[in-house]
């Protein structure tokens, strides 16, 4: 055997090594699989082969596996090809399979009164970078929250306006201006809330109850009668029907002694007892 010929059994050794391992990726089945991309699911009706089954299982189900796999990556490859950062992203068409849920599909989120005005106004909200330039540091900054550039409460120096009265602290001033601003946005963000949840609330954030029964109403004017620094002993009694209304509200309950005597007692479990005792004869 010349080299030529030892040279080509090497080679032809090798391709068959390789083959061995990396297997084609055409599959061919007797049954066309059904693949739903949608959900990137794989539903395969051949039959098992019961005695390569049996001689190895673990061999055969890894093969099976990887035939599959091998399907659904060539599905996958004839779809839509789009471009997201630098990556190669398919567009996968509609599900087929209805995939049971634990819990209900989630409701879309109501638009706040500014997203409903932005969509009337056609406004289109850009995005901000990050970071911003501080002119005082000279240097880029977050710009929002800690640390944040061009930051106006932190100033070593303020200007006090001409308007403004000199012994008057301007950080301070400052300080509460921000704090104001902070409680403004949060006070809006629970409007929204409320507004989202169609519960009715005022301008100044009391929320408009328009069930308020009668009882309501008799436990609200109690509380405002006992609610001074007397609790109602020396405040103006109303009118004999009003009083009547508010009459066994605000009373404190009142609790027996656990040092009770034993003959009450005894009483009490045999009433107890005679109740339960009619109860049953009827």
């Amino acid at each position: 055997m010349n080299s030529n010929d030892l040279v080509k059994n090497i080679l032809k050794r090798d391709v068959d090594e390789q083959d061995k391992i990396l297997k084609s990726t055409e599959v061919i089945k007797p049954c066309p699989v059904d693949v739903d991309l949608g959900n990137l699911l794989v539903w395969d009706p051949n039959v098992i082969d019961q005695q390569a089954y049996k001689e190895n299982r673990d061999e055969y189900i890894k093969n099976t596996m990887r035939d599959n796999m091998q399907l659904l990556v060539n599905a996958l490859w004839q779809m839509p090809i789009e471009r997201h950062d630098n990556t190669v992203v398919a567009k996968l068409p509609d599900a087929k399979t209805i995939v049971p849920r634990e819990k209900p599909v989630p409701k879309p989120k109501p638009l706040t009164k500014w997203q409903k005005f932005a969509q009337s106004k056609g406004i289109v909200k850009k995005k901000k970078s990050k970071f911003v330039w501080d002119e005082t540091k000279k240097e880029w900054g977050r710009r929002y929250g800690y640390k944040k550039a061009n930051d106006e409460t932190k100033p070593w120096l303020i200007e006090v306006p001409t308007t403004a009265d000199p012994s008057e602290d301007q950080f301070a001033k400052r300080l509460a201006a921000k704090k104001e601003r902070v409680a403004k946005n949060e006070f809006q963000r629970l409007k929204n809330i409320a507004h989202s949840k169609k519960i009715n609330m005022r301008n100044d954030g009391a929320i408009i109850n328009k069930k308020s029964s009668a009882v309501d109403v008799k436990k609200a004017l109690a509380t405002a009668k006992y609610s001074d620094a007397s609790m109602g002993q020396f405040s103006e009694r109303a009118a004999v029907n009003e009083e009547q209304q508010t009459r066994g509200f605000n009373k404190k309950r009142k609790y027996e002694s656990n040092l009770g005597s034993l003959k009450s007692e005894t009483n009490k479990q045999l009433k107890i007892f005679e109740q339960m005792n009619s109860s049953t004869k009827k």
